[in-house]
């Protein structure tokens, strides 16, 4: 038996290091069962670094797809002005391209009248009473404005605080203060403001008449047709395009507006690489072989990584959910994966559909829509439907978060393993040590009498002798 064996051995006087042996004994038993817990629980580390890798993949192809969502995404027109000191152009999502003649004729200007002088910004005004200023604006009372500070500066605040559409100012004119009232622009926008002192009589020392500028409607030509507007931002004479009216042109300036695909086709572009990594990362989790440190092959066998390659794979491949009559999906503009699951670019194709279809492109990726929410019940074309779909796979609550909260609980069980592993052996130590000692007194004894007897015997011969 193993306890005679070892027996035997103390018993040779040797002095052999019990702990020592002890713990030989115990490592033998723990060392194997502490590698297996601890390498289901690298396993498990490495599955979430996965989970990890597999989302960031989707937040970078969701970035890309964010790229085409929106009708503004798809605003290529190039403007080129010959006048561009006289009027800016901007152009949106709905402009055409063509060409136009701007003639600005006369800006639109707002009324701006002047107040009697004033000695200082503090002077008592109406002798330091309250008193009222009723305006008019268009011919059309906007009612009053209660001037509780009476002084200069009051009446300031007072008409800026009213917010009544006609603003003032405080000059200081080196001979006085004058407040200076500005009202919109418009021909339409001329007022006149007067004081009150309740009684229906003007304030002494307190008018507004002096004039400054007159209110003007703007006016300008385009294509030779006579336009008049109340504002200097033009925004529903050209479809898609606001002018911005600066000063009078000389002559007729040039307006043209022209595709500019280069900025979409980068999108495009964007969308294939962003797709081809995330399928690289996903071949990566999925290869045991992968000798990609921190996550290669760490998803192995996981059904994930099929089920979330198949969904994204639908995305591109799918028709839009708002198609038109020629483009009604991705493959319509030149995308298209191989059969080797990376997703290429016909861009002919693409160079073709943007030139004879570029309306139809723009429904077909964004639904002609601007920041749709992922929660609104309308179609959201085929990039806004991708990140729909995207958002829901990263939500806390979605597939990958799901089996990475399963991982971590994972490994807090194993963890816990360690723990009753360690607690046993420590328990099975101590066992051996009791054990050994006891061996050890058992050993000492025999050897105290085996020197006893020696004695003995040596004595009787000694007599004997």
């Amino acid at each position: 038996m193993a306890t005679s064996s070892i027996v035997n051995t103390l018993g040779a006087g040797s002095g052999i290091d019990v702990k020592s042996l002890a713990q030989s004994l115990v490592d033998a038993e723990k060392t194997p069962k502490k590698e297996r817990i601890e390498a289901n629980i690298t396993k498990s580390e490495a599955r979430i670094t996965g989970y990890s890798a597999v989302k960031y993949a989707l937040s970078e192809l969701k970035t890309a797809f964010g790229k085409l969502n929106d009708a503004s995404d798809f605003s290529s027109i190039k403007t080129s002005n010959t006048q561009p000191s006289a009027f800016g152009v901007t152009a949106g999502s709905t402009a055409d391209t063509g060409s136009y003649s701007i003639e600005v004729l006369q800006t639109a200007l707002a009324q701006r009248t002047a107040s009697n002088s004033f000695g200082d910004r503090s002077t008592p005004l109406n002798g330091g009473a309250a008193f009222s200023l009723d305006l008019s604006v268009g011919g059309q009372s906007k009612g009053a404005i209660n001037v509780t500070t009476a002084t200069p500066a009051g009446m300031v605040s007072a008409i800026n605080g009213a917010k009544l559409g006609v603003t003032a100012q405080l000059i200081n004119t080196s001979n006085g203060y004058n407040v200076v009232i500005s009202g919109e622009t418009g021909a339409a926008q001329n007022f006149s403001l007067t004081s009150n002192n309740g009684t229906g009589t003007a304030v002494s020392g307190i008018s507004f008449t002096t004039p400054l500028q007159t209110a003007t409607d703007a006016r300008f030509k385009v294509n030779g047709l006579e336009v008049s507007r109340s504002s200097n931002a033009i925004t529903d004479v050209i479809d898609g395009v606001t002018l911005d009216l600066y000063n009078n042109t000389t002559g007729a300036a040039r307006l043209d507006l022209n595709r500019d695909t280069a900025g979409i086709k980068d999108n495009i572009k964007g969308l294939v690489t962003a797709y081809n990594d995330f399928e690289a990362t996903l071949k990566i989790l999925g290869d045991r072989a992968s000798e990609v440190e921190e996550f290669g092959g760490a998803l192995a066998g996981e059904s994930l990584l099929q089920t979330v390659r198949s969904q994204v794979r639908n995305l591109v491949t799918n028709n839009s959910t708002t198609p038109g009559t020629t483009i009604r999906a991705a493959r319509d503009v030149g995308l298209s994966i191989d059969r080797y699951g990376k997703l290429t670019l016909d861009e002919t194709k693409l160079d073709t559909a943007l030139q004879n279809n570029f309306g139809e492109v723009s429904t077909m990726f964004s639904a002609g829509t601007n920041n749709q929410s992922i929660y609104s019940p309308a179609p959201a074309g085929l990039a806004g439907s991708a990140i729909n779909s995207i958002e829901k796979m990263l939500l806390s609550t979605g597939i990958i978060d799901t089996q990475s909260k399963s991982a971590t609980t994972q490994i807090a069980k194993y963890k816990e393993d360690l723990s009753v592993l360690e607690d046993r052996m420590e328990k099975l130590m101590t066992r051996y040590m009791n054990q050994f000692s006891v061996m050890e007194s058992i050993v000492g004894n025999s050897n105290s009498m085996r020197e006893g007897l020696k004695g003995t015997f040596e004595g009787m011969m000694k007599a004997y002798d």
